[in-house]
């Protein structure tokens, strides 16, 4: 489970560059989903990112300036210490179902899981039991008229029918 994060698709959206970007992913890796907490560490993303601390600073202002479903990327609040919040992301969290202390976010994501793998699992294709070789070697075998009658998504290894096409040209 600690490969597990989820994103807000509307961050695709966002004017963000492909470190800023990266850097966002970072953010919501480490992101307390159970107690609705971000954990940012200047450094480990500078170290992380190979930048300066200066570079990440200024990354950091331009998320608070950021507003995705109108809320920022990131809030920062100094007192003693520099703490930070994600608003964004735990309003989309909150809208998944993450609410504290509920499990009813983890029910909603292990529904859409199962899902998912049925629908993969109960898929038929088209000669089965041959491997990517046999199936290329009995594309080949056919006509060019009974052969343009399939779609490549009909066949368990998809990208043999396109090479059989266009070994033909």
């Amino acid at each position: 489970m600690s490969k597990f994060y989820l994103t807000d698709p509307n961050i695709l959206e966002a004017d963000l560059n492909y470190q800023e970007f990266k850097i966002y992913h970072y953010l919501c890796k480490n992101y307390n989903v159970l107690k609705k907490t971000a954990y940012v560490r200047i450094v480990d993303i500078a170290g992380l990112h190979q930048l300066t601390k200066d570079e990440v600073e200024k990354i950091l202002i331009k998320f608070s300036q950021i507003k995705v479903n109108d809320l920022p990327l990131i809030s920062m609040t100094k007192d003693k210490y520099i703490t930070f919040d994600m608003p964004s992301h735990k309003k989309f969290l909150e809208d998944v179902g993450f609410k504290k202390f509920s499990n009813k976010g983890f029910q909603a994501i292990n529904g859409h899981l199962k899902q998912v793998h049925q629908a993969e699992f109960n898929k038929v294709y088209l000669f089965p039991t041959l491997d990517q070789h046999e199936l290329y070697d009995q594309l080949e075998d056919m006509p060019t008229e009974e052969l343009k009658k399939y779609k490549s998504s009909q066949f368990q290894y998809p990208w043999v029918l396109r090479d059989v096409i266009k070994n033909r040209a």
